[in-house]
C-alpha cells in the first residue's frame, strides 16, 4: 500500500498537471500555479507590490519574481497610483479569463472524483483535504487558507 503522503502527492501532480493541460489548450500556457494564487489573492483589488506581498505571505523580492513573468504574459498590468514610488499592480481581462478557465477545471474535476468514487465519497475526500489545510502551515499563502 502506498503511504498516505505519497499518495496525496501524486494526487496533486495528477491535478496540477491536468490542470496545465487544459489551461494551454485554452491559450494560456503560462500560467501556473503560482499565477492563481497571486490572482486569486489580487481579485478584483489594485495592489501594491508590498501589500501582495503581505497577503500572500511572500517577500517584496519574492512577489516581483512571481509576478514579472505574470506582467509579460499580460495576467496582471501595472496600475497608477498617486505615489510614483509605490508599484501596484490588477488583474487584465487576460488574467481574469486565464482564472475562469482555472476556476471551471477545478469545479469539473472534482465532479469527475464524483462520478468516479460517489457523491459520498468525493464530498469525504473534500473535508479530508479542508480538515489538513486548517492544521496550518506558514508555507500556506494567508490570503487564500480559510
Amino acid at each position: 500500500m502506498t503511504d498516505f503522503g505519497v499518495l496525496l502527492s501524486l494526487a496533486g501532480v495528477v491535478f496540477v498537471d491536468a490542470l496545465h493541460e487544459r489551461l494551454e489548450e485554452a491559450g494560456f500556457e503560462d500560467f501556473t500555479v503560482r499565477s492563481g494564487w497571486v490572482l486569486r489573492t489580487l481579485g478584483d483589488e489594485e495592489l501594491s507590490l508590498r501589500d501582495l506581498a503581505e497577503r500572500m505571505g511572500l517577500s517584496s523580492p519574492g512577489t516581483l519574481k512571481a509576478i514579472d513573468p505574470m506582467l509579460r504574459a499580460g495576467y496582471v498590468e501595472r496600475a497608477e497610483t498617486s505615489d510614483r514610488r509605490v508599484r501596484a499592480v490588477r488583474v487584465t481581462d487576460r488574467g481574469r479569463a486565464a482564472l475562469a478557465c482555472a476556476t471551471a477545471f477545478h469545479a469539473e474535476f472534482e465532479a469527475s472524483l464524483a462520478t468516479a468514487v460517489g457523491t459520498g465519497d468525493a464530498a469525504a475526500t473534500r473535508r479530508g483535504l479542508e480538515s489538513l489545510v486548517e492544521r496550518g502551515s506558514a508555507n500556506l499563502p494567508r490570503a487564500l487558507t480559510p
